[in-house]
C-alpha cells in the first residue's frame, strides 16, 4: 500500500507565502522540492487502502471550520532519528484548533496509528539543516525580526509520496460553517 499523508496547504498572502518559499529554498534542501510549506496533520500512513483513507478524512473534514491561524514564532525542532534540525513556524492563535483537528484526524481508522511518544506540535517547516546550533541561530533571527505568517487553513489534502514528490490524491475542504 502506499504511504499517505495528510495535510494542510495554508491560504496565506502573496509575501507570506513568498517570504517562506525563499526562506525554503536556501535552508530546506530536502523537502522543498518535495512538499509546499504545509501543516502536516496525519503522518506517513501505510496500512489503510486509499479509499478507507480518503472518506475518514473527508469525514472529518466535513464536520470541521476552516481554522484561522497566526505564526509569530520561529521554534527549533529536533528529533532523534538522526541530527537533523527544523525551523518550525508555531502558531500563537489557531494552534488549538489544529491539534484538535489533528486529534480528531487520529480516531477511527486511524485510531490505532496514533504516535503517543512523539507530542503533536502544529507547524509549517520551513528550514531543514544537519547543524542544530546553526538552526537555532536562524530561529533566533526571526523572532528577533517579528516573523508573522497569518492565515485559514481550508481544505485537508490526502498526499502519496511518489517519485520524491507528495502527489495529491484528494482534497477535502472543511466546512465553511
Amino acid at each position: 500500500m502506499p504511504t499517505l499523508y495528510t495535510v494542510c496547504y495554508p491560504d496565506v498572502s502573496r509575501q507570506a507565502s513568498s517570504f517562506m518559499e525563499s526562506f525554503r529554498r536556501e535552508h530546506d534542501l530536502p523537502y522543498r522540492d518535495v512538499v509546499a510549506a504545509h501543516f502536516t496533520l496525519v503522518f506517513g500512513c501505510k496500512t489503510i487502502p486509499v479509499p478507507e483513507y480518503s472518506n475518514h478524512i473527508s469525514a472529518v473534514a466535513s464536520q470541521w471550520q476552516s481554522v484561522h491561524f497566526s505564526c509569530r514564532y520561529a521554534m527549533l525542532g529536533a528529533d532523534d532519528f538522526d541530527d537533523s534540525a527544523y525551523v518550525f513556524l508555531v502558531p500563537d492563535e489557531g494552534y488549538s484548533g489544529i491539534s484538535l483537528l489533528h486529534d480528531r484526524l487520529y480516531t477511527g481508522i486511524l485510531g490505532p496509528l496514533l504516535r503517543l511518544e512523539v507530542p503533536f506540535i502544529p507547524h509549517i517547516t520551513i528550514g531543514t539543516l544537519k547543524d542544530r546550533a546553526a538552526t537555532k541561530a536562524l530561529c533566533d533571527e526571526l523572532n528577533r525580526d517579528g516573523v508573522r505568517i497569518e492565515g485559514i487553513l481550508r481544505t485537508l489534502t490526502v498526499g502519496v509520496l511518489e517519485d520524491g514528490k507528495l502527489n495529491t490524491l484528494s482534497s477535502h475542504p472543511l466546512s465553511a460553517a
